[in-house]
């Protein structure tokens, strides 16, 4: 039994639920990509010269869509809307095929853009935060209609197709709202003139502290997330299943799209969050400060230092990522805040344990395509940025090594 966990996990029944327990020890892979195509350049051709990426994706023809925009000044990245976008479409070769979309308020243009997806058959979907619309493009990127968000609902920048088409997943706002019992993940359809909203996943809501500085700039009642406190992660497999983390700890949960949300399998691994020490908490301080002067100077209304508590442990999940094929890859957490990206694991959706790419053997792609493609944002010692495509060999995923790999 214990050699079966150490290579599968141990799947226990609990509750209606299967829950897998995967092994402690790391099995290493090693990183075997083939390089495919680079594209963008500091000078060339207007479509050569990325200004800020802000999303990548694929169709299941291999094409490469890249979301380029100009994003305003002095705000968090996470934080930051485009004030101007561009979709530029390559080939499978790095070709360049075509260009859509420009900032404005008609029909096909962008405003206020901020969530970006591909449909497996090439459908562009972009949200708008000022018309609370999403636009949708055909595969050749001609504007075809709008779908308009319910009234109560808030736009995300975290959404994603289903692979099986006709839907959007989202979480249910970027702040927590009072009196929610937890942070739901939302189906969204796209058939009608309005989305239509069922809830597909219920992730944990961790109590807030109340930020009253928010209320006072008209924000409304909201609370805000403590410090370092664990986020709803999610990723979306071929079959429309949520995978999803919403704890700090190893404990990932899958429902599937038709089960009413209910968590039908949860894999679980026994790495313990680490404590926010005193340490941690200066270097947050240091690094909150130097992020609202440069906000300020560049002449942005800010909510300033406000004492928001720190949640008390440092999440072991970092991010979590669906490939085209199903695999789950897992980013743990690095060894200090703001240090990089830790390991990756690779998982499958039934809890076998594929094995873990160690620190600096590769990036935690920025989109998975069709046959082990990923695509992955550059920047060169001048901020210029490129994107470079991959494919992952088949071997890479089939790697068993006890100790890290040496070059």
């Amino acid at each position: 039994m214990i050699a079966l966990a150490a290579i599968a996990g141990l799947a226990v029944p609990l509750g209606g639920q299967e829950v897998i327990q995967l092994p402690v020890e790391d099995s290493y892979l090693e990183a075997d990509f083939e390089g495919m195509f680079r594209v963008g350049a500091t000078m060339g051709e207007p479509w050569e010269q990325f200004t800020s990426v802000v999303r990548l994706a694929f169709d299941e023809g291999g094409n490469l869509y890249v979301f380029d925009g100009i994003l305003m000044a002095g705000l968090p990245a996470q934080l930051a809307i485009p004030t101007s976008l561009r979709v530029l479409v390559f080939d499978a070769a790095g070709g360049f095929r075509r260009e859509f979309g420009r900032m404005g308020e008609g029909p096909g243009e962008f405003n206020w853009p901020n969530s970006y997806v591909v449909m497996r058959d090439g459908t562009t979907v972009v949200g708008n935060v000022r018309n609370r619309g999403y636009q949708i493009f055909d595969p050749a990127g001609s504007y075809v209609r709008s779908v308009r968000m319910p009234e109560d609902m808030q736009m995300n920048t975290n959404t994603q197709g289903d692979p099986r088409g006709g839907y959007l997943l989202t979480e249910a706002s970027a702040t927590s709202m009072r009196g929610w019992t937890s942070r739901p993940i939302l189906r969204m359809s796209l058939a009608g003139d309005v989305a239509l909203v069922d809830t597909v996943a219920e992730g944990w809501l961790p109590e807030s502290p109340d930020l009253d500085a928010a209320r006072t700039m008209g924000f409304g009642s909201i609370s805000t997330p403590a410090i370092f406190e664990p986020e709803l992660l999610y990723g979306v497999l071929p079959d429309g299943t949520i995978v999803f983390s919403d704890s700090s700890t190893y404990r990932l949960k899958l429902a599937s799209p038709e089960g009413g949300a209910r968590v039908e399998r949860v894999i679980t691994r026994p790495i313990r969050p680490e404590p926010v020490t005193p340490a941690i908490q200066r270097a947050w301080h240091e690094q909150q400060a130097e992020d609202l002067d440069r906000a300020e100077r560049a002449g942005w209304t800010t909510l300033g230092r406000v004492d928001v508590p720190f949640y008390p442990e440092l999440s072991v999940i970092q991010a979590l990522a669906a490939t085209w094929d199903g695999e789950i890859w897992v980013q743990r957490r690095a060894e200090e805040p703001g240090g990089g990206g830790g390991p990756i694991d690779v998982l499958t959706p039934d809890g076998r344990y594929m094995g873990t790419y160690p620190v600096g053997a590769i990036a935690l792609p920025d989109a998975f395509g069709p046959d082990g493609l990923a695509a992955f944002i550059e920047k060169d010692e001048m901020d210029v940025e490129t994107v470079v495509v991959m494919r992952m060999r088949r071997s890479a995923r089939q790697g068993n090594h006890p100790e890290p790999p040496t070059d």
